[in-house]
């Protein structure tokens, strides 16, 4: 008796090994349509869409498909960021500019995608460091906003707060059967369980916004410059660029709304101010990302573009505070460009 019922035992354990292994390696990579490897970062598009004009690649990116082996005369350029870095084909727009001025090919990893922080650029540069890039170009400074927007009780300094893929251990980095037992179990249970208007960080209630009181700013400096030391110590260069904003003095919703404040049209989805919070909590917090930035490319000796004045405050680059209208977006290629060949970076 005691003998069947160990064997039993045994059959069940080994069973439930074969089933969790068959998810982890076939299932769940077959469900989200990636690489193991690059699931396992949590920060992806998904494979085949595509996102206004912009196509996801077969890796949940923008732009080039990169082998770990490499050519040797390739360039290989990596780009972090959110929406602003992304929208309107970015990436493959900055692949032909920079091509036209390279005497290499040049290979582009387009991995900045819409909401992106500059924690999710720390998360996914650990994974994508393998590609051994040659320079990696960074841009954010407004989607930080949104850590700012929750109950002191409820925030977390690894921004886990916002979305389950933000917290990280040795198991969830590892395993995506024990990333989708938290994401869709633990966390929702953990996060949701008193109600979910406690995480209104975006289009954030009144009493949460800033509730932080710009904790984002500490933060966004802590991830900037982790994302600067890592890259260096990789044999990589970063490229730190100021956030480039336009929000007019007679801004107010309404008037956006109904498009009379002289934004660029757009055939795309454009947002109001009030997405990360009221005018003036966004524009004190760009002013001390962008500050954060400056000081760290100062300090660290980072080379660096400043966007937030080559840009300038012509509404007719923007379509809203942050996204670029299409002109606005050759005007951004173009500082990048002039800032490669200026310093015979190609």
């Amino acid at each position: 008796m005691i003998k069947d019922k160990g064997i039993f035992i045994g059959y069940v354990f080994t069973v439930t090994i074969v089933i969790l292994l068959v998810f982890e390696f076939a299932i769940l990579p077959w469900h989200y349509k990636l690489p193991r490897d690059i699931a396992l970062i949590g920060f992806v598009g998904k494979p085949g869409t595509v996102v206004n004009d912009t196509s996801i690649n077969s890796v949940g990116f923008t732009g080039d498909l990169i082998d770990t082996d490499r050519y040797p005369d390739e360039v290989r350029i990596l780009t972090l960021g959110g929406s602003a870095m992304f929208n309107r084909r970015m990436t493959e727009r900055l692949i032909v500019s920079l091509n036209k001025i390279s005497r290499h090919p040049v290979k582009i990893m387009g991995a900045a995608l819409q909401t992106h922080t500059s924690m999710s650029s720390v998360i996914k540069y650990r994974t994508l460091s393998k590609y051994k890039f040659d320079y990696v170009l960074i841009y954010h400074a407004i989607n930080d906003l949104f850590v700012n927007n929750v109950y002191v009780d409820y925030f977390k300094s690894d921004y886990s707060h916002m979305d389950p893929w933000y917290r990280r251990n040795r198991i969830l980095d590892n395993s995506l059967v024990a990333r989708a037992i938290y994401n869709n179990i633990i966390w929702g249970r953990k996060i949701f369980g008193t109600g979910s208007w406690y995480l209104r960080y975006v289009f954030p209630d009144k009493y949460l916004e800033n509730a932080m009181d710009f904790e984002s700013e500490r933060l966004f400096g802590r991830n900037m410059t982790t994302l600067v030391q890592e890259i260096k110590h990789d044999g990589a260069t970063p490229i730190l660029m100021t956030f480039a904003w336009n929000i007019p003095d007679h801004y107010t919703r309404k008037a956006f709304e109904s498009g009379e404040l002289g934004y660029a049209a757009t055939n795309f989805k454009s947002y109001p101010v009030e997405l990360w919070g009221s005018v003036g909590f966004v524009k004190e917090g760009i002013r001390r990302h962008n500050k954060v930035i400056r000081e760290i490319a100062k300090d660290h000796g980072t080379l660096f573009i400043d966007q937030e004045n080559l840009m300038g405050k012509d509404l007719r680059m923007f379509e809203d505070v942050c996204h670029l209208s299409d002109e606005g977006t050759e005007t951004f290629i173009q500082h990048i460009t002039e800032f490669f060949q200026k310093n015979k970076l190609l």
